[in-house]
């Protein structure tokens, strides 16, 4: 049986990886495991930052139209889609840090950027800084869903679960216990190695891309489609 990539993560990046996905000759199942709306908030004054940070392509697309006041100030983006995503909504990016938020503000020289404005989702990995003043602002929010009925048949049968934060790992796991379905059966290629790890063990195979992008995980991807 040939195996296809079940793809769980919110509709619009679903989409997005099913494409670069297919043009790569791999067949693809789209259930996504979030629903991702906006949150409310209140815009702070653009000048009391000395920039932004993005950890996700969603606080772009869901941040409103208030995003525009910040177009001037630089951008600090983690993983190349946000990064996309940030520059065709008219910003300008300066650093893009593929290890996480907290990698990305470790590598900034002493004393730059000292007032940082981070948009993101209600669900967001919490950092340590040293030396800046992190203002954080929840614009999105990613409600968890039951695995949908088109995952769930394609895990009775065995494909490859592309996972993309530990969250989905954690609630996928759950989820797989609480269906009764085998995890020996089916193969997980995750975007960074902490993924891997909340997925849990018992899986048929699982690994972490070399990088965390979408180019490197559909690669790994396409090697567990042959195993």
């Amino acid at each position: 049986m040939n195996k296809s990539l079940v793809i769980l993560r919110p509709a619009d990046g679903a989409l997005e990886t099913a494409e670069k996905a297919e043009k790569l000759g791999l067949s693809t199942i789209i259930d996504p495991l979030f629903a991702v709306e906006p949150m409310a908030w209140a815009a702070p004054v653009a000048s009391q930052f000395d920039a932004v940070m993005l950890t996700s392509a969603n606080a772009v697309k869901y941040g409103g139209s208030t995003l525009e006041k910040y177009q001037k100030l630089p951008v600090l983006a983690v993983g190349d889609a946000t990064a996309t995503a940030a520059r065709r909504a008219g910003f300008k990016v300066v650093e893009t840090g593929n290890g996480g938020a907290e990698n990305l503000l470790q590598s900034l020289a002493p004393g730059r950027y000292p007032r940082i404005l981070r948009l993101t989702g209600k669900d967001h990995v919490k950092t340590n800084p040293s030396g800046q003043e992190i203002s954080l602002f929840q614009v999105y929010q990613a409600s968890a869903l039951p695995l949908g009925e088109k995952a769930r048949a394609a895990l009775e049968q065995g494909h490859v679960i592309l996972l993309y934060s530990v969250r989905a790992a954690k609630i996928l796991a759950a989820e797989m216990d609480r269906l009764g379905l085998n995890r020996a059966i089916n193969h997980v290629a995750a975007l960074s190695p902490n993924i891997a790890q909340a997925a849990g063990s018992g899986w048929k195979n699982i690994a972490a891309a070399e990088q965390p992008s979408d180019d490197a995980l559909l690669s790994l991807a396409g090697r567990l489609c042959l195993d």
